[in-house]
C-alpha cells in the first residue's frame, strides 16, 4: 500500500504502521498493537500519543484500560485541506514580505537583443492607454538604420495598446526621425537644442525607468522604483515645457 501520503502529512513508519494497524483492528489495547506492529513498547506509547494529538487515533477506557481506534480516513481529506488552508496562508505572509522588499527592482539587459527584450518589456508592462515619456538618442546614433527601423516598428506596437508617447528630441532630427515619429498616431514630439539631450536615452512610465546606452555593445538598465520613476518624470515635465514642437 502507498503510503507516500501520510509520510507527507507528517506520520512517522511507526506511526504509520499503528494507524493502519488500527483500520484493520480497531478497539486494540497496547498489547495487540506491539505484537502487530513488532514496535518497542516505549515507542507505541510515543507513537499513539503523537496520532492522538494529531487527530489520526481516539481511544476509550475500559475496565481492562485504554482502547485504541483509528479515525474515519477522510481525516486526510480533512488534513489535506488544513494543509492547504495555512499554504494559503503563508503565500499570502510572503507576498506581503515580497511586496514590502520589492520597493526597488534593477535589471540589466545586454547586447542588442537584450535592447530588443527591453523595449518589448516596456510595451508589456506599460498599461493600455499608458503615457510613456520618451528622452531619445543624440542625432548621430540615429544614422545607424537598423536601430532607427527597429525603433519605429517597436512604437508601431505600442500604438496598438493607444499608449501616448511623449517624445523628446534633439531638434537636428526633426526631418529624419523626428518626421517618422510625428506620424505615429499616440506620440507628441518637442525638439530640444543640441546639448541638451543626454547620450543616453529614457523611457520614464508607472514605476519604473529606462536608460538605454547604444555603444558597441548596448546596454539598458531597468529600474522600477516609485520615487525614482516620479524624480524623472518632473525632470522630463521640466524640457517638455521649455522643448518647442
Amino acid at each position: 500500500m502507498e503510503t507516500k501520503i501520510l509520510k507527507e502529512l507528517g506520520l512517522t513508519e511507526n506511526q504509520i504502521k499503528i494507524y493502519l494497524f488500527l483500520l484493520k483492528h480497531p478497539e486494540s489495547t497496547t498489547g495487540p498493537i506491539i505484537k502487530g506492529t513488532k514496535i518497542a513498547n516505549s515507542r507505541v506509547y510515543e507513537d499513539l500519543n503523537s496520532l492522538i494529538s494529531k487527530g489520526f487515533v481516539s481511544y476509550n477506557i475500559q475496565k481492562d484500560g485504554k482502547h485504541f481506534s483509528s479515525s474515519n480516513p477522510e481525516i486526510l481529506l480533512n488534513k489535506e485541506e488544513e494543509r492547504k488552508r495555512q499554504i494559503e496562508k503563508i503565500i499570502g505572509d510572503l507576498s506581503e514580505l515580497k511586496k514590502q522588499d520589492s520597493e526597488t527592482t534593477m535589471a540589466v539587459y545586454e547586447g542588442f537583443e537584450g535592447f530588443k527584450t527591453a523595449f518589448s518589456k516596456i510595451i508589456e508592462d506599460c498599461p493600455e492607454k499608458g503615457e510613456i515619456k520618451i528622452t531619445g538618442f543624440p542625432e548621430g546614433i540615429y544614422a545607424i538604420e537598423s536601430l532607427r527601423t527597429f525603433l519605429i516598428n517597436t512604437n508601431l506596437k505600442s500604438s496598438t495598446k493607444k499608449q501616448k508617447l511623449k517624445v523628446l528630441l534633439e531638434k537636428s532630427t526633426k526631418q529624419t526621425l523626428g518626421k517618422d515619429r510625428e506620424k505615429e498616431k499616440f506620440t507628441e514630439v518637442r525638439y530640444m537644442p543640441r546639448g541638451y539631450i543626454s547620450p543616453a536615452a529614457m523611457d520614464i512610465f508607472e514605476d519604473y525607468v529606462y536608460i538605454f546606452l547604444w555603444e558597441e555593445k548596448p546596454f539598458v538598465f531597468m529600474i522600477k522604483n516609485k520615487k525614482i520613476a516620479d524624480s524623472f518624470k518632473a525632470y522630463h515635465q521640466v524640457l517638455w515645457n521649455i522643448a518647442k514642437t
